[in-house]
């Protein structure tokens, strides 16, 4: 019985270990891009459909008029995953390894920059 529950705790972090940390964006996830420090994000709220909010993130990529959705983060079959509030995407990307830097806002659109965490060591 004793490794029956240490086989299913095992499982468990595992399966955390992998879906956390995973950030895709344009079929790219962007935690893995060594030389990335910072990105934006940009909260995309449906106007009609009350609940959707999106994570449009800049990543340094080319974001050309009208292709926000593009740039949203997806989950790992490639869908736009959809957040419950603001807040709930900052928690994501807390617990994905960025930090909230400093918000600001150009015209009616309000940006939030993120850095990668640092570790204790240095690294």
């Amino acid at each position: 019985m004793k490794k029956i529950s240490i086989l299913i705790s095992w499982l468990l972090l595992v399966n955390i270990k992998f879906s956390i940390g995973q950030i895709y964006v344009n079929d790219k996830d962007i935690n893995q891009e060594q030389n990335l420090e910072y990105i934006e994000l940009i909260v995309d709220r449906r106007a009609f459909n009350q609940g959707q909010v999106f994570a449009v993130i800049d990543y340094g990529q080319l974001i050309r008029a009208f292709t926000w959705r593009q740039h949203r983060i997806k989950d790992d079959k490639g869908v736009d995953k959809l957040f419950k509030s603001e807040i709930d995407i900052f928690n994501f990307l807390y617990k994905n390894g960025w930090v909230h830097e400093i918000t600001y806002n150009m015209e009616s659109t309000i940006y939030h920059i993120f850095r990668r965490k640092k570790l204790i060591n240095g690294g």
